[in-house]
């Protein structure tokens, strides 16, 4: 790694640059006077939750108030008497809480029509209607924002997902298409998942691990599942993903049998490995093995890591598959995005002790990102123009500048081109996303492997 780039990969992300001035802060505080030690840590609380929020998203559709050159470029254009079917439609998973929840609020304040899913029927009614009631807030508090937004704010919330039940999925998919069809699917939002402690198996598919079940595979098949409706109206697909994709690269090192090449630190290619190691992760509790497989809370974090990698060679593939459509009204695009490190409540999915959550959530305060930031990268990427979601080609020597697909046309898609990821609002593919990120052949051989496990063809 060119050493040049490790600063600027390390203030890339708001909370590292909040732990840098802490950092700088208790160095500093030996040589402060008593009688100015108060006010110097309070300025300090202040600035470092100013710097740990985050960027904030700038993007928003383009309306009727938008100069003739935009709109003629804009996929559509929001107008305040817009019909239904013709408004943009955006479908959020995992909106009863946390990011999730703060996205289809700000979608839909913009007037998207959002459809709403959580885990069961009770909860997604009761969700959308949380999410229409703060919509509508928003827009009383801010009327000069939405004044050229579609009149009425639209949520829609009937059929639940279980992210690991494939029967639930398809049955939503049906439900889905058969009522929205006609309408303009703009948007899928992949953000439900979940992490849990030690080594657990999908209740309703026991041969799958629990994080490969939900956080990958459930989300994968709802996406495929849905693509000929994104690609009628040529859409996009948003996966929320985590830095934690970088987690499962030291266990794989020196992983493979005699006859494969190794992975080692100057190997950036994984030959099949992290497939491997999926395979002897995912069949059955009582026959799982592999490097994937320590029951432990580290092994948790790796599994978890290692269900976002996957979420990022999905969008990889997929915009891979788009990328030279005959007509680009229906290309599809995908990206992927590190919300921040979040206070939320994943501390206590992962069991850990009362005593330390409350420390957590203590410290999260100055350093961590609330729901509505972390919901920031996502409102982006799900509203920002087309461009900046073209495929990204890796450097073609250490140190290079990544060039946009777009942008150089003479290289083939073979080069490597992979799908824009983004962090703080802005495109951070080069500086964040780790080399087992870009190893489109891996992510190939993964997501084929998955569709075999999901009957799709």
């Amino acid at each position: 790694m060119n050493l040049l780039l490790l600063p600027m990969k390390l203030l890339a992300s708001s909370e590292i640059k909040a732990i840098c001035i802490a950092i700088a802060v208790a160095m500093v505080t030996p040589f402060i006077p008593r009688k100015a030690l108060i006010p110097f840590l309070s300025l300090w609380g202040i600035i470092s939750r100013l710097v740990a929020r985050g960027a904030r998203n700038r993007c928003r559709p383009i309306n009727s108030a938008d100069s003739e050159n935009v709109k003629q470029s804009a996929r559509f254009v929001m107008y305040e008497d817009m019909p239904t079917e013709k408004r943009p439609l955006a479908l959020v998973t995992g909106t009863n809480s946390g990011i999730g929840y703060h996205t289809a609020v700000g979608l839909a304040a913009e007037g998207y029509t959002v459809v709403v899913t959580c885990r069961s029927h009770a909860l997604t009614r009761e969700t959308a209607d949380r999410v229409r009631v703060e919509a509508q807030h928003q827009r009383a508090i801010f009327p000069n924002r939405y004044r050229n937004a579609p009149k009425h704010v639209i949520v829609v919330g009937l059929m639940p997902i279980e992210c690991d039940d494939f029967d639930s999925i398809r049955s939503f998919v049906s439900w889905f298409t058969a009522s929205f069809e006609s309408h303009n699917f703009q948007v899928l939002v992949n953000n439900a998942g979940g992490m849990r402690r030690g080594l657990r198996y999908s209740k309703f598919n026991p041969e799958f691990e629990f994080h490969t079940a939900v956080n990958f595979l459930g989300p994968m098949l709802l996406t495929e599942l849905l693509l000929p409706l994104l690609e009628k109206n040529g859409g996009r697909v948003v996966y929320v993903s985590s830095l934690a994709h970088r987690s499962n690269e030291k266990c794989l090192t020196g992983y493979g049998t005699p006859s494969e090449p190794k992975s080692t630190a100057a190997n950036d290619t994984l030959n099949g490995k992290l497939l491997r190691a999926l395979k002897e992760l995912n069949q059955g509790e009582e026959r799982s093995a592999g490097p994937l497989s320590k029951d432990s809370l580290s092994g948790a974090f790796v599994r978890y890591g290692t269900s976002k990698l996957l979420n990022i060679y999905h969008a990889h593939v997929i915009a891979r598959r788009y990328r030279d459509v005959p007509n680009p009204e229906h290309r599809v695009f995908a990206c992927s995005l590190h919300p921040g490190v979040i206070k939320s409540g994943f501390a206590q999915g992962i069991g850990l002790p009362s005593r330390l959550i409350i420390i957590l959530n203590f410290i999260s305060f100055f350093f961590f990102k609330t729901s509505w930031e972390g919901a920031q990268t996502t409102l982006h990427c799900a509203m920002c123009p087309l461009n900046e979601l073209e495929l990204v080609m890796p450097p073609t020597t250490e140190g290079a500048d990544p060039v946009t697909s777009k942008g150089n046309n003479t290289h083939k898609l073979e080069d490597g081109y992979v799908s824009p990821y983004f962090v703080e609002c802005a495109n951070q593919t080069k500086l964040m996303l780790r080399k087992h990120g870009w190893d489109v052949k891996e992510a190939e051989m993964i997501i084929k492997w998955a569709k075999e496990l999901l009957d799709l063809h």
